[in-house]
């Protein structure tokens, strides 16, 4: 068997070896998709401890001990002059008290409010929730189906107004929801101040 000297290495080879470089392609499209997804994930899991409302001049709410936080949904505000929802004057206060009909429903304010769910609704099953619901879904950020935002509703009333009003805002606040999901099932909040508990009686 020969022996050879050693010698160089043959550089061709080592250059030849080089260019052997392995070839990535990336999908852009496949990388703008995965950072929407993780922007509006972001977005919207980013949230404040309950909801800031501003409330009207002319309602004073109930004072309350026991609070939880608010979470996002349409408002509908009953206050000794209007019934609003969103802050959109609806029907005057005393034209609801006032009325003698045996009916609960308030037709005007249903309409109002069959207007702002569905717009609710529309938001609600957009792409950016779909994709958040899948998210929920990977991380297993919860177990339970949460109410649809479009079926939550906080009612901000003043604390001298009539009971049977807030009935029949109630009432139809439920029609209003069984007319476009065809399930007259809500989640209706009251809006509240907290009692402060740190004062010492006289």
């Amino acid at each position: 068997m020969p022996i050879h000297v050693p010698g160089k290495r043959d550089r061709r080879g080592r250059k030849s070896a080089t260019k052997r470089k392995v070839v990535a392609v990336l999908s852009l499209t496949a990388m703008v998709d995965l950072f929407t997804v993780l922007v509006v994930f972001l977005l919207q899991n980013y949230n404040v401890t309950g909801e800031i409302i501003e409330i009207p001049k002319d309602v004073e709410l109930p004072k309350a001990k026991e609070v939880r936080a608010l979470k996002p949904a349409n408002v509908v505000i009953v206050s000794p002059e209007f019934i609003k929802v969103n802050n959109v004057p609806v029907i005057p206060y005393q034209e609801v008290a006032g009325s003698s009909s045996e009916t609960l429903s308030i037709p005007r304010l249903k309409e109002a409010l069959a207007i702002s769910i569905k717009k609710s609704k529309e938001q609600y099953e957009s792409l950016q929730n779909k994709i958040k619901k899948a998210m929920k879904k990977i991380v297993k950020e919860q177990s339970d189906e949460e109410m649809p935002l479009y079926k939550k509703v906080t009612i901000q009333a003043d604390k001298d107004v009539s009971f049977l009003v807030i009935k029949k805002v109630m009432y139809t606040i439920t029609e209003a929801i069984d007319s476009l999901s065809g399930e007259g099932v809500a989640e209706i909040n009251f809006a509240v101040l907290k009692k402060d508990n740190n004062k010492q009686s006289p």
